[in-house]
């Protein structure tokens, strides 16, 4: 009787043991280390404003900018890399420029070109 019930508890211990699990099989993918959103401002020759964008887990950018000097809003639309490069064109084509900077963390900076206006400057950033 002893031995069937050590036996018995033998087998019922390395059962559960068995279907214990440490759950190693983890699929998720890591959120996207710049996705959020993003405001701050931009100045330069002949223009200053503010600008937010969101940047979502693929690194796509959307957002506005508004010209103080224009009283004018424009479309921000781009790209994050994984190495925290932002490129975004600001308005179209004809009427806009170019935003290109880096993030550091939570802060974003670099320069912003129109060509065909001939304006430049710098914008600066943080993640909100």
């Amino acid at each position: 009787m002893k031995k069937s019930i050590l036996i018995a508890f033998t087998f019922l211990t390395l059962f559960f043991l068995n279907s214990c699990s440490n759950n190693d099989d983890d699929n998720s993918t890591p959120a996207f280390t710049h996705e959020g959103n993003w405001s701050g401002t931009f100045t330069g020759t002949q223009d200053n404003g503010t600008w937010t964008a969101n940047v979502n887990s693929l690194g796509v950018v959307s957002g506005t900018a508004i010209s103080a000097v224009f009283s004018e809003t424009y479309q921000l639309n781009g790209t994050v890399s994984n190495s925290g490069v932002f490129t975004a064109t600001l308005g179209t084509s004809s009427v806009g420029g170019q935003f290109n900077g880096q993030i550091n963390g939570t802060n974003v900076s670099g320069t912003w070109i129109n060509t065909s206006a001939n304006m430049n400057g710098n914008w600066t950033g943080t993640k909100q």
